[in-house]
C-alpha cells in the first residue's frame, strides 16, 4: 500500500506542508486522510533511513515503512499525544522491522548485566581517524555485527541522535533498558574497532 492509496488529490484548507505536527494529527485523528499524508511525507524519509540502519536491508527497510504506514493510519485514531508523533511512528516502524526479522534479534541483555563493565581503552584519539571515510565504513560494517537490539540503541541514540527518553519510547521499554542495551553495544562496537583504530593510530 503506497501514502497515495490513502490520500485525497487535493489538500484542503487551512492544510500545507508547513502545518505542524500537532495541528495534522489533530485533522488525521478526526479522518482528514490529506493531513495523514503530509504526515507521512515529513516522517517516512527518516524513518526508512533509522530502518535501514537497523535491518541492513534496503527491501526490508521499505516494506517496514508500508507497514508501519497502514498501521498508523488504522491506529491513528487512537493515538492520544502522550508521544510524540515522530516517537509513535518510528515505534510502530520497528515493531514492523523486528518482525520481519523474526528469529534475527539475538536479545542478549538483562537490564543490569554489564553496567559496571569498562569500554576498552583506545588511548589516544586523533579527530582525524575518527573523520575518515575508512573509519566511518569500519563503523557501519561494526554496527553490523552487532545484536539487533543493541544496534537499535546504538543507532537511535548515537547515529540519529534521539534522545534516551526518545529513544525508549520508540522502543517501548523503560529508560534503564535503554541505556543498558546502549552500554552493552557501544563497548561491543568499540571493542570491534580495536584493530582498526590501532592500525590507523600508527
Amino acid at each position: 500500500m503506497t501514502i497515495k492509496a490513502i490520500s485525497a488529490p487535493t489538500t484542503p484548507a487551512g492544510l500545507s506542508a508547513t502545518s505542524s505536527d500537532d495541528v495534522l494529527v489533530a485533522r488525521a485523528r478526526a479522518g482528514d486522510s490529506r493531513a495523514f499524508e503530509l504526515l507521512a511525507e515529513r516522517h517516512s524519509t527518516p524513518l526508512r533511513r533509522v530502518l535501514y540502519r537497523i535491518t541492513r536491508d534496503c527491501e526490508a527497510a521499505k516494506d517496514a515503512v508500508q507497514e508501519a504506514l497502514v498501521s498508523a493510519w488504522r491506529s491513528i485514531g487512537g493515538f492520544e499525544g502522550r508521544s510524540r508523533f515522530s516517537t509513535w511512528f518510528t515505534r510502530i516502524g520497528i515493531n514492523a522491522a523486528y518482525s520481519g526479522m523474526r528469529g534475527q534479534r539475538e536479545l542478549t541483555f538483562d537490564p543490569q548485566d554489564g553496567i559496571g563493565e569498562q569500554v576498552p581503552d583506545w588511548g589516544s584519539r586523533p579527530d582525524e581517524v575518527f573523520e575518515s571515510r575508512e573509519f566511518l565504513a569500519a563503523v557501519d560494517v561494526a554496527l553490523g555485527e552487532l545484536p539487533t537490539d543493541y544496534r537499535t540503541a546504538v543507532v537511535l541514540r548515537d547515529v540519529e541522535g534521539y534522545s534516551t527518553a526518545e529513544a525508549a519510547g520508540m522502543l517501548g521499554i523503560e529508560e534503564r533498558a535503554l541505556k543498558s542495551r546502549l552500554h552493552r553495544g557501544r563497548m561491543a562496537l568499540r571493542a570491534q574497532l580495536d584493530d582498526h583504530f590501532a592500525e590507523e593510530a600508527s
